[in-house]
């Protein structure tokens, strides 16, 4: 460390060290954006680009300005090369355009004429066929004289000619005829074709309106479902609407007329009188009799010594009297609960008639007298399955008991029986003898106790209970409760049989329609 110290103050420095400055930009310039003297047209500004035939529009100053010179740095390296001569500048009042000196002059327009023309080059024509290979002549040539007749005899070398083109004509015949029937085949089995093809098209089409009435069908089908489970929806609310409405109004009834007995609206008219008439009356002849009571005791008071004997006479008197008038009273008293308890008969009755009413005597009839009958009977035997499950199960509850009583007493025996042996085995031991060998028997007077017996005979006792009597009111109510008879059905009984003969059902020209 010491060293390294030492070399450093070696040296010693007259400025602040600092960074090099570059000579150039850190990025290069756009080139294009550059006017550099050029010597190549390619990149000379004053060569026409494009075409040579349109006219070209100059601006009205069409010198050229060097926008910007060359760099330093461009400069030092181009010192060799000089720039182009210009064109001096126009005197005043002209202008530089460009015209041709070209030998022969060339209209210039500004829609370049144009034409169309075509051109086709020969077909290649096919190669010609090689020469045959004719070997070169060796030998010498001799010649010789043919006659007419030495090398073709017309009569006999006719026959093979005449053989092939019979033959040829035959056979292209025969095979004109074999195509007609070729032919002939091929359109029968077209047709044949296109039968069977139409018959599949009508079977089809057959197949399709089938599957289309299918669908149809189905469409309908499950459209009446809909329907169907819609009015069973809305019959099932209406019975359970029907149901409620029984249920919530079969204890109105009697509430409502309690209330309106209650309130007076509805008055027993015997009552009503007693209260307003027969009461105040006997009230008032209460007072009167009071009264006069009062000054017949007055009188007496003050002549109770004149009319002692008198005074005897009139109590004996005023007591037959009171007692003629108890009597009275009492009998008026049974008269009147007599004919509350008739009344109060009179109305059960009514309300015991109306079901029987409603269905046996109601015209038109809400229920055929078959269907009563078969309900009425459906009831009896319901309550006659209701009376021997009863019977059944009071039998069952008496040999239960039965059976436990005789159970309890059976064992009381045997505790009875267990008790006596142990003391005669106590009393043989005492003596020194050996315990009896038989066991000890009840007491006089004392029956063992058999449990079967004593069950059967708990179920012989048991009586048998009364059958239900079926009513008309039941059977309304049941026949109601399956549905047989509704509500509704029965107002309009009820407000035809009111109606009587003027009730459209019941015209004559009603009767004679529905007969017809």
């Amino acid at each position: 460390m010491v060293q390294a110290k030492a070399q450093q103050q070696l040296y010693t420095h007259a400025a602040e060290p600092k960074a090099v400055q570059q000579r150039r930009a850190k990025y290069r310039e756009d080139e294009t954006t550059q006017t550099l003297p050029t010597a190549n047209i390619m990149f000379d500004r004053r060569v026409v680009r494009g075409n040579t035939y349109a006219a070209r529009i100059l601006p009205a100053d069409a010198t050229q300005t060097q926008t910007k010179g060359p760099s330093p740095a461009s400069t030092k390296k181009r010192t060799t090369r000089t720039l182009p001569p210009r064109t001096p500048e126009a005197v005043d009042g002209r202008r530089h355009i460009d015209i041709q000196t070209d030998v022969y002059l060339e209209e210039l327009t500004d829609t370049v004429p144009e034409a169309d023309t075509s051109t086709q080059t020969d077909a290649f024509l096919d190669r010609p066929p090689t020469p045959l290979f004719v070997p070169q002549k060796t030998g010498t040539d001799a010649i010789t004289q043919i006659e007419n007749g030495d090398l073709f005899d017309f009569d006999f070398e006719v026959e093979p000619i005449l053989e092939v083109l019979v033959g040829k004509v035959l056979e292209q015949g025969l095979m004109e005829v074999l195509e007609e029937e070729e032919l002939a085949a091929m359109r029968a089995h077209q047709e044949h074709f296109e039968q069977i093809r139409n018959a599949e098209l009508v079977a089809t089409q057959r197949m399709e309106a089938a599957e289309r009435r299918k669908l149809e069908e189905k469409e309908r089908r499950m459209q009446q479902e809909r329907e169907r489970v819609e009015r069973e929806r809305v019959v099932r609310q209406k019975v359970a609407a029907s149901a409620f409405a029984r249920g919530y109004l079969s204890g109105i009834v009697n509430t409502v007329f309690d209330r309106l007995v209650s309130s007076g609206y509805i008055y027993d008219p015997v009552m009503r009188e007693v209260e307003t008439a027969f009461m105040p009356w006997l009230k008032e002849q209460a007072i009167g009799y009071l009264a006069r009571g009062v000054v017949a005791r007055r009188v007496v008071d003050k002549l109770v010594e004149d009319a002692a004997a008198a005074l005897a006479a009139n109590r004996s008197t005023l007591a037959d009297k009171a007692a003629s008038t108890a009597a009275t009273v009492d009998a008026w008293a049974e008269r009147q609960a007599k004919m509350e308890a008739e009344l109060q008969g009179k109305e059960l009755e009514a309300v015991r008639r109306r079901p029987t009413f409603v269905l046996r005597e109601l015209k038109p009839a809400v229920a055929s007298a078959d269907a009563v009958e078969a309900a009425a009977a459906e009831l009896t035997a319901q309550a006659e399955e209701a009376a021997n499950a009863k019977w059944e199960a009071d039998k069952a509850e008496a040999a239960e008991k039965a059976r436990a009583e005789a159970e309890a007493a059976a064992e009381e025996q045997k505790a009875l029986l267990e008790e006596l042996a142990a003391t005669a085995a106590a009393e043989a031991e005492e003596r020194g003898e050996e315990p009896p060998a038989e066991p000890p028997s009840l007491p006089d007077g004392v029956e063992p106790v058999d449990v079967e017996a004593e069950v059967a005979k708990a179920v012989e006792a048991v009586p048998k209970p009364p059958v239900k009597e079926v009513t008309d009111i039941d059977i309304l109510s049941y026949m109601m409760d399956k549905g047989a008879i509704t509500k509704d059905a029965i107002i309009q009984a009820l407000a035809v049989h009111a109606l009587g003969d003027k009730a459209y059902t019941n015209h004559p020209a009603f009767a004679e329609a529905e007969g017809a």
